[in-house]
């Protein structure tokens, strides 16, 4: 899908998959990637993330029907969804945003550290309750330093409404 002779961008995914996208593309729906002034020469950019991560993520650049990701499951929904927050793909961070709430609660720790570490509120609010029990050393593990008042208020209130 990513091999158009006209691109002017290759990136090698970490199993070596080459992507040819058009930077046009990366600099309106993105702000991850380098802007135009940047020129790659011909290079090949080398992204951390795997060629299946990539292929979904990189058709939510281009203007037509997103991916659906109803079926996708939690650990690749992760993946997508990091790889959104990192190259700043707003149409990807929207939707992984609104389905990591739907493996909620048997994946509710990793998306506590996803919600933190990204700046969802709402989604981190919602995972307060699930967690209730769960250790306060446990939950530091899975907080940035900036929310672990938010949380322990947040919880605090919680256990005095039981």
């Amino acid at each position: 899908m990513f091999n158009a002779p006209d691109a002017d961008v290759t990136f090698r995914s970490a199993d070596g998959v080459l992507f040819l996208v058009h930077r046009v593309n990366l600099q309106t729906h993105t702000e991850g990637f380098p802007p135009a002034e940047f020129a790659t020469e011909g290079e090949i950019c080398p992204l951390s993330e795997s060629s299946e991560t990539l292929e979904v993520l990189f058709e939510f650049i281009y203007p037509r029907r997103h991916p659906a990701l109803d079926n996708m499951p939690f650990a690749k929904l992760a993946e997508l969804a990091e790889a959104a927050e990192k190259y700043q793909v707003y149409s990807a961070m929207n939707i992984c945003h609104l389905r990591m709430k739907e493996f909620l609660p048997a994946h509710a720790p990793e998306i506590l550290s996803y919600a933190a570490k990204h700046d969802y509120p709402i989604v981190v609010a919602e995972v307060a309750p699930i967690l209730i029990d769960m250790s306060l050393v446990d939950i530091v593990k899975l907080l940035p330093p900036h929310i672990l008042l938010p949380w322990v208020r947040s919880t605090a209130k919680i256990l005095t409404e039981l």
